[in-house]
């Protein structure tokens, strides 16, 4: 299971983004939404980046998705569960709607606003309501991206933060902890090697993340 890519952007058009990491370049297939967030990223924000993956394996075929945010990865999973919609679906329906508004019309009931998507009618709009009303959980999917300063000071501790998020920790609240922890504890942190410090950041934030 490949849950995410970090790399650098090389490359971003209406429905694949390619990034680069180490020696390998691949190839993810994403929403218009996805592709518009991150063509919006400039300098240092292009480099390191972190995108959320599925990978669907068929019998002739291995495709790489990638996503912004795991509210969007999340409905494109849900979506999947209706009867008739499948991966290039899911991904068309992300594409012409964000995650907020999909969960709100289909919590409404929304027919009319869900069948302006492109690829989906009526019928489909009523499957949709009907499998998936209450069922999307939203994270705050316009959470910015972190800046490029803050990136450059949390580049330093990734194997923590990494290490965190595969216990199943959330990437974000992790990232905040970190941040927090070494900005907050610098006096105790005075004079400990770094792997005297990794560990130290380990056990608090451990601690904190309850």
């Amino acid at each position: 299971m490949i849950h995410a890519i970090i790399g650098d952007i090389v490359s971003i058009s209406e429905t694949v983004v390619v990034l680069r990491c180490n020696d390998i370049e691949y190839s993810l297939n994403v929403s218009a939404q996805t592709a518009s967030r991150l063509s919006q990223l400039t300098g240092d924000d292009r480099l390191g980046l972190r995108l959320l993956t599925t990978l669907i394996h068929r019998e002739d075929s291995m495709t790489l998705f990638g996503f912004f945010d795991e509210a969007e990865r999340e409905a494109f999973k849900q979506l999947q569960t209706v009867s008739g919609i499948g991966a290039k679906q899911a991904l068309r329906i992300l594409s012409g709607i964000s995650v907020k508004h999909l969960a709100e019309a289909l919590d409404s009931g929304n027919v009319k606003l869900l069948a302006t998507i492109p690829g989906v009618g009526p019928k489909t709009s009523q499957k949709m309501i009907l499998a998936l009303r209450n069922v999307l959980v939203l994270d705050d999917e316009t959470a910015p991206a972190p800046s490029s300063s803050k990136k450059i000071a949390l580049r330093e501790w990734g194997d923590i933060l990494n290490a965190l998020v595969d216990m199943g920790y959330d990437r974000r609240k992790v990232e905040e902890i970190v941040e927090k922890l070494v900005t907050e504890k610098q006096e105790e942190l005075v004079g400990l090697s770094h792997h005297e410090t990794e560990e130290f950041i380990f056990r608090s934030a451990i601690i904190a993340l309850g």
